[in-house]
């Protein structure tokens, strides 16, 4: 950032004595209608808020980017916004000339007349030019919100728009002046790019960075101090866009300015004094305010930021904290509420217990955590069922696979976050509910095409020691199935057949009520569970063998639910029994039991 790039926070009424040139590289007017209503609305809705508000409050538009021209302003960044108040200011312009107040100046390279226009804009040549059209259109928008309003909201409007600061409540603009040394034509091609996009973010940088925040003594510490600053604000986005610690830390899928999240952190114990609560620069507008103090210290300021960051990296690192804020955060407790219990934690083991605490009030909300035991886990989880909402059984079935990893201190083994909040999980009956047979021909020939595959596999039936009768009705059912499918035209009755023999040779329970107990329930990921169309167990079972070989990402739990690990006996590995719903039910108790009680969490 060039030592004479300065943010300054300016008044809209500072900004009507001056020109603004618009070079040849800008595009036209181009704002919409809604764009133009959505402005007046905010402004409107700032007007309303600050009659309760301090004299310092005020409304925050985006950054107007400039550089010198002669005796104007080249207007590297802010056209559409500048011209829209200028469009605002016309339609005012008669309350304005009685305040004694003129309209900024807009002259542009190329397009000389759109200049003219602007002064008195006449709808009746709209049509001339795309500027033109884009200029009425605006107008109009500007003309019919205001019919809308009450007959005297003009004025408080435009002493809202036009406020200096010793009278306050008014809009003001982020003035962002860069240097005689840039390059004006690299400068907007990198903000409309989107590389360097004038939000809190970048914004926050530019106040960390500016020279007159740096101790003055020599220009050599003063360069190293910025140098030291710039070099781990990059070392922490660049953390930052390690899926692995964002999806940790965040639920929102942002792929850039990710540092904005640990600078609303930081920025959670600064004043807000003056500024608006849905300030969308709200961010910017605290640091603005705590940097620009006369002892303000940015060096120590950075430090606190720092340390918000290396916060969440402590956690991360730590293989409990990892799991237990992680599985918070996914359930949508804020993270400044973690900061807090932190703070108000003695030791890392009472920060540990708080979190754990804090799990179970969000996974059982009815009871008390004095009231733990072993029967208080079991009687809950014995009353969920697929009835009970995807969103409640999520946040379970999670809490197993959280409760299992954090189990076991031999295994460095961590749930990743982020494969489970990019993907979309769907609540899977692990033994299918036979009333759903495929009605759908698409669904039916999918179902078909599963079967065929699993039988086909050349060790299917030696590893399943089939008797032999099972495994020449298997070969049948798979020539019968090939044959339907590669038919002229789909005979439903026949797919009902092959559906009632693959029935009888794999579920041959599927005649038992419908197991909807969580214990018969697994975390699946939707492409892979759709892709089953209610397939019978051990062609579930085949399809997670062929994931987890992969290296696909399947849940532990989902895994050992189908690999049967939780079953007692594993006599018959093709069928998935009431006995086994019963016996992964159990340890479902015993895993999130044991995260509670105290001898399920290592690090």
């Amino acid at each position: 950032m060039p030592d004479n790039n300065k943010l300054v926070l300016k008044p809209i009424s500072d900004l009507l004595n001056k020109t603004f040139y618009i070079p040849a590289y800008q595009r036209g007017y181009r704002w919409t209608k809604r764009q133009v209503t959505e402005l007046l609305d905010d402004i409107k809705e700032f007007q309303q808020q600050a009659e309760n508000s301090n004299k310092g409050a005020f409304y925050c538009l985006q950054p107007i980017v400039v550089k010198q021209h002669n005796d104007a302003w080249e207007l590297v960044d802010g056209q559409q916004r500048l011209t829209t108040i200028f469009i605002i200011l016309t339609y005012l312009k008669d309350i304005l000339t009685l305040l004694g107040k003129s309209r900024y100046q807009l002259s542009y390279e190329t397009r000389e007349s759109s200049a003219d226009f602007l002064e008195n804009i006449d709808e009746a040549r709209g049509e001339e030019n795309i500027d033109f059209y884009h200029i009425v259109e605006a107008k109009k928008a500007v003309n019919e919100w205001f019919k809308q309003q009450d007959g005297t909201y003009q004025i408080k409007f435009i002493q809202t728009l036009l406020n200096e600061d010793d009278i306050g409540k008014n809009v003001k603009v982020i003035w962002y002046p860069i240097g005689d040394n840039e390059v004006v034509t690299d400068v907007f091609t990198r903000l409309n790019m989107g590389k360097i996009p004038l939000v809190n973010a970048e914004l926050v940088k530019a106040l960390f960075l500016k020279s007159s925040n740096f101790d003055q003594d020599g220009k050599a510490a003063r360069h190293l101090q910025q140098l030291n600053i710039s070099q781990e604000w990059d070392a922490i986005e660049k953390r930052l866009q390690d899926d692995a610690f964002w999806y940790f830390v965040s639920n929102s899928p942002i792929k850039t300015n990710r540092i904005e999240f640990v600078l609303s952190l930081a920025a959670n114990k600064l004043s807000s004094d003056g500024i608006i609560e849905t300030d969308k620069l709200k961010i910017f507008l605290q640091f603005n305010q705590l940097l620009n103090e006369q002892d303000a210290d940015v060096v120590q300021e950075w430090l606190k930021v720092k340390q918000c960051f290396m916060t969440l990296d402590e956690w991360f690192n730590d293989r409990a904290l990892f799991h237990l804020v992680g599985y918070l955060v996914s359930q949508n407790t804020a993270i400044e509420e973690l900061f807090d219990l932190s703070d108000a934690s003695q030791t890392k083991y009472e920060f540990r217990q708080a979190l754990i605490k804090r799990v179970f009030n969000k996974s059982f909300p009815s009871k008390t955590f004095s009231d733990l035991t072993k029967e208080t886990v079991e009687a809950d989880l014995s009353q969920l069922s697929y009835d009970s909402g995807p969103k409640r059984l999520r946040a379970i079935l999670l809490l197993f696979n959280i409760a299992s990893l954090l189990a076991n201190p031999q295994t460095n083994s961590r749930f990743q976050f982020e494969k489970f909040k990019l993907d979309v999980w769907d609540i899977e009956h692990i033994r299918s509910v036979a009333s759903d047979m495929p009605s759908v021909r698409d669904k039916q020939k999918v179902w078909l095409t599963n079967v065929i595959d699993y039988i086909s596999e050349d060790n299917t039936i030696s590893a399943e020691e089939r008797a032999p009768e099972d495994a020449s009705a298997a070969q049948k059912i798979r020539v019968d199935a090939d044959v339907l499918l590669k038919r002229a035209t789909f005979d439903n009755d026949q797919f009902k057949s092959i559906y009632q023999r693959v029935l009888a040779l794999y579920d041959p329970s599927g005649d038992e009520d419908v197991d909807n107990s969580i214990g018969n329930l697994t975390l699946l990921d939707s492409s892979t569970n759709r892709s089953y169309q209610n397939a019978v167990f051990p062609i579930k079972r085949s399809r997670i063998i062929a994931l987890d070989k992969q290296a696909t990402f399947v849940p532990l739990c989902t895994k050992n639910a189908f690999l049967k690990y939780y079953s007692k006996q594993v006599d018959k590995m093709l069928f998935w029994e009431a006995k086994d719903s019963q016996d992964h039910q159990s340890a479902m108790v015993d895993s999130i039991y044991g995260i509670f009680c105290g001898k399920g969490v290592h690090s």
